[in-house]
């Protein structure tokens, strides 16, 4: 072959591979109606689409869907209980793609936590770990659907105050198992309501957020001990499904090798899922928060405008700074399973075989 062709294909290959990894393929759906999604993507021009009830199907067994080009697609999702998508493009890149929040009547922040990719390039698989906020407001049929995606367990991070104004349906009827443990969650939030200014409140969240991991250490560490088994697929859920949940969620999702960046977007979409306004709308009502006793929401509701957004809200700084602690404190979030949540390195290395694609 003349040198001068193969230093060009050479070159072309290298290209081609180099566009490969600077231009990921990303793509999320969002639920239109009942029976359509819309699908949005990027990095390539036309993909092909497939679908499956299965979330870890393999390619050949899945459904196809479409074709579609220019990012985004309004497509037919005629898949019960909940569809799961392979969007391929055409040099073979490929993605797998969910609804992350589940379509449920009474649900309070109920979302999938997979999709997300790891360093090293494989994703968090869809359908295995949820997370949510307090269930009480889930219907029958959102029970029924829940029961449909497999759902085994809920592993109930609130208060047994918290538990007894909102007590989880399922502990009445059929379906996952519910565990819960006892703590104090009385003082978490007296600190906060002392709080006079923005920068006060970011920082004062996340030292809150380490404290946490003191009386939450027994909860998460019976959360990774059920991963760890898969005894899944499993819920796991606070009142707001923003704090303690974000703060489970970051330790999983870096446990899992999601970059950290990643990891604060997961907890920063509960400002969209769960946003201060709902918050401030039962402020205003003279109800009692979520996670707070009454003392607690008649004292926040003092507080300045600035001050509640963050600790209603989900501010990615909040998070950022909170893993910094963690990271200044125990050495990384995986030490800190390590160290006092009973993780080995073999089972760190088990955790990513079965939660990863």
């Amino acid at each position: 072959m003349d040198r001068r062709l193969f230093l060009t294909a050479a070159g072309a290959f290298a290209l081609a591979a180099a566009d490969r990894v600077a231009t990921p393929l990303d793509a999320k759906v969002v639920r239109t109606r009942p029976d359509a999604i819309r699908l949005d993507w990027s990095g390539a021009g036309a993909v092909s689409v497939l679908a499956s009830a299965d979330p870890a199907a393999h390619k050949a067994a899945m459904r196809p869907l479409a074709s579609a080009s220019g990012g985004s697609a309004v497509l037919a999702a005629p898949i019960a209980p909940r569809p799961y998508f392979l969007v391929v493009a055409a040099n073979g890149r490929q993605i797998r793609v969910a609804e992350r929040l589940l379509p449920l009547e009474g649900g309070r922040n109920f979302r999938d936590l997979g999709g997300w990719r790891a360093a090293d390039g494989r994703q968090v698989r869809w359908g295995k770990i949820y997370r949510s906020g307090a269930m009480s407001g889930l219907t029958l049929a959102d029970l029924a659907y829940l029961r449909r995606l497999g759902l085994t367990a809920i592993c109930d991070l609130r208060s047994p105050p918290e538990r007894e104004t909102e007590p989880n349906p399922f502990l009445k009827v059929p379906g996952p198992t519910v565990i819960a443990k006892g703590y104090d969650m009385a003082a978490a939030g007296d600190g906060l309501t002392k709080m006079t200014t923005r920068e006060q409140a970011i920082q004062g969240f996340a030292e809150a957020y380490v404290g946490l991991l003191e009386p939450l250490a027994p909860h998460y560490a019976d959360l990774l001990a059920r991963l760890v088994a898969d005894r899944g697929p499993l819920a796991f859920n606070c009142s707001a499904g923003k704090d303690r949940t974000g703060l489970a969620s970051a330790l999983i999702l870096s446990v899992l090798g999601v970059p950290r960046e990643t990891v604060i977007a997961d907890y920063a979409l509960s400002q969209a899922y769960a946003p201060p306004s709902r918050y401030l709308e039962q402020m205003a009502r003279g109800e009692v928060l979520a996670g707070f006793s009454r003392q607690q929401s008649l004292a926040l509701a003092k507080l300045p405008a600035e001050v509640l957004e963050v600790i209603l809200g989900s501010e990615p700084e909040v998070m950022r700074r909170a893993l910094a602690l963690i990271d200044a404190r125990f050495g990384s979030p995986i030490a800190l399973a390590k160290s006092r949540l009973g993780l080995a390195d073999s089972q760190i290395a088990g955790l990513r075989r079965t939660y990863l694609y």
